[in-house]
């Protein structure tokens, strides 16, 4: 019979590593004393629970409010969304006539200036409309 070479098992030994300095242990829980809860009497307990109902009724009424004010949200950011795109082409167009404004030279100066000028008056009156609509 032939024999089959044993190879002696390999320990395995977990490398420890170094603790970082000020690095604080892992507290040890403690198993929380657990107390009996003190009895309530028929009448208490009655004005728990309807309290309770009360409770879940107003949380049940927050949750509405929550799902109604999100649903007005969606409405505003569709309804005003164009005006918002509208103020901000508004507002690129007059820096665009600003830039040319000061390129210019003295002789397009006051052409330009009341072009500037109207641009300006016409976008306040959309942002003051504007902000009217939001308010």
């Amino acid at each position: 019979m032939a024999t089959a070479k044993k190879t002696p098992a390999k320990k395995t030994v977990a490398k420890k590593t170094p603790a970082k300095k000020g690095a604080a242990k892992a507290p040890v829980k403690k198993k929380a004393a657990v107390k009996a809860q003190p009895k309530l009497t028929p009448e208490r307990t009655k004005i728990r629970r309807d309290l309770e109902k009360q409770i879940a009724k107003l949380s049940k009424e927050v949750d509405k409010a929550e799902k109604e004010a999100k649903k007005a949200l969606k409405v505003t950011e569709r309804r005003y969304g164009g005006v918002l795109k509208q103020l901000k082409a508004d507002r690129a167009r007059l820096q665009v006539r600003m830039s040319q404004l000061a390129k210019q030279g003295e002789g397009a100066f006051d052409e330009i200036k009341t072009g500037v000028e109207g641009a300006y008056k016409e976008l306040s009156e959309a942002l003051i409309k504007a902000y009217g609509h939001f308010r």
